[in-house]
């Protein structure tokens, strides 16, 4: 599978709220937290999204695609078969992981029990997880550029193919250096359009038909590799007056509107890891929480 199609799969649309009513919508993106156990390596299913995403709400829905494990995913994705399945989680803050830092937009939710059900249904989820072979090794870092070209991949104000339960992808370029503290923060910027729905999105460096190697060569070929997750943007405001043409009045309004900079603030992709830790605490301690319900 190429990179491209890959990372078009690590997304899912999440709507959050309470008592059946959704009040927000974000993204969120599939992740398997790795780390060492007594019995060897340990592999928890995850998704990643936003503090802000999910704050205040009880219940989160979101609508996944299984189809059977023999039925290949290719590059055009859907295929026939496929099956999309309603996904309510109730009590959603009982099974959350809240990065410590109060400044770092960014939380993690366990989706084991929703894996079982999917397998114990004989189906395999169409999504694909990211893990940390996803993220820049450290021979690479040197190589990475204040510039570089990025794919954030999600749901702009909440738009997606519904009918294939499909994400957009919206491409950009790093405006600070992916590697530096933006103000003091874990984060960075990047100049792309962002837009509310769109918060949790991975955010990768993507090169295509071209990339460039740890050795700084450069070699045919797709490369996606996580730089973080989409967190907030900068607005601004703007004045003017409106006119009602339909019923002529001699009122004038003028309103203060808040418009997108087409900039975004990134949380590091570095903070996956003090979530992952997180998880390995909990998972050690027999954290539990209310089953999710298909």
């Amino acid at each position: 599978m190429n990179p491209a199609t890959f990372i078009s799969l690590s997304t899912v649309r999440l709507l959050c709220g309470s008592a059946g009513v959704s009040t927000s919508v974000g993204t969120g993106f599939f992740y398997v937290g790795e780390f060492d156990v007594s019995e060897g390596k340990a592999q928890v299913p995850l998704i990643f999204t936003n503090k802000h995403v999910v704050a205040g709400c009880e219940e989160i829905k979101m609508t996944l695609t299984v189809r059977q494990p023999s039925a290949e995913i290719g590059e055009i994705v859907v295929a026939p078969g496929d099956i999309h399945r309603n996904v309510l989680i109730p009590g959603c803050q009982q099974r959350m992981l809240l990065h410590p830092d109060p400044q770092v937009d960014l939380c993690a939710f366990f989706i084991g029990d929703i894996m079982s059900d999917i397998e114990s249904a004989g189906q395999q989820l169409r999504n694909t997880f990211l893990n940390a072979s996803f993220l820049v090794p450290d021979d690479e870092r040197k190589n990475i550029r204040p510039i570089e070209p990025v794919m954030m991949i999600g749901y702009p104000s909440g738009l997606w193919d519904e009918q294939n339960n499909r994400p957009l992808a919206r491409r950009g370029s790093t405006a600070s250096h992916p590697f530096l503290k933006w103000n003091g923060k874990v984060e960075f910027v990047i100049d792309a359009a962002c837009f509310p729905g769109s918060s949790g999105s991975p955010v990768f460096l993507f090169e295509d038909l071209m990339f460039r190697t740890k050795d700084n060569a450069y070699t045919p070929g797709t490369k996606a590799q996580l730089l973080g997750i989409l967190a907030s943007g900068p607005l601004y405001t703007s004045e003017g007056k409106l006119i009602q043409k339909d019923i002529p009045t001699a009122t004038s309004i003028v309103p203060v509107v808040q418009t997108m900079m087409n900039l975004g603030n990134v949380v590091h992709a570095s903070a996956l890891g003090d979530i992952i830790t997180m998880v390995k605490e909990a998972s050690i301690a027999g954290k539990s929480f209310p089953k999710a319900i298909t």
